[in-house]
């Protein structure tokens, strides 16, 4: 006669665990926002420039290869590359003015392909 303790066996426990790393990937992955002003790669800062200046300084120096698109949404002007959508979009400067000061907001994504050409010119516009 074959003596058995009772409780799981190894294959049910592989099993549990299996499922358990499965949703805790599913999860981590249903957890990241493609949302481009959820990215790390940016700055923000205040121009001294008017809006309609500094938005033309930053198409001309960062869309050059890219489409532009401007938009105004709740206050903000809002500078698009590549896309008016926030989860496709490889840019996106936001502009808004308060009193006499213009504050600005970049996001790139994956700015290191271009060693951050739309940060780099949002900031250089900000002092023009």
């Amino acid at each position: 006669m074959k003596n058995t303790t009772p409780g799981l066996s190894s294959a049910s426990i592989r099993s549990g665990s299996f499922v358990l790393l499965s949703t805790l990937l599913i999860a981590t992955g249903c957890a990241q926002n493609p949302d481009i002003r959820a990215s790390r790669d940016g700055t923000s800062g205040i121009t001294a420039s008017g809006n309609t200046d500094y938005i033309a300084c930053v198409k001309e120096d960062a869309g050059q290869n890219a489409p532009t698109f401007i938009q105004e949404e709740n206050g903000k002007t809002l500078l698009f590359i590549g896309s008016t959508n926030p989860e496709k979009a490889s840019g996106l400067v936001e502009l808004s003015s308060t009193g006499s000061q213009s504050q600005y907001s970049v996001y790139q994504r994956h700015a290191w392909q271009d060693k951050g050409r739309l940060i780099n010119a949002a900031v250089m516009c900000s002092s023009t």
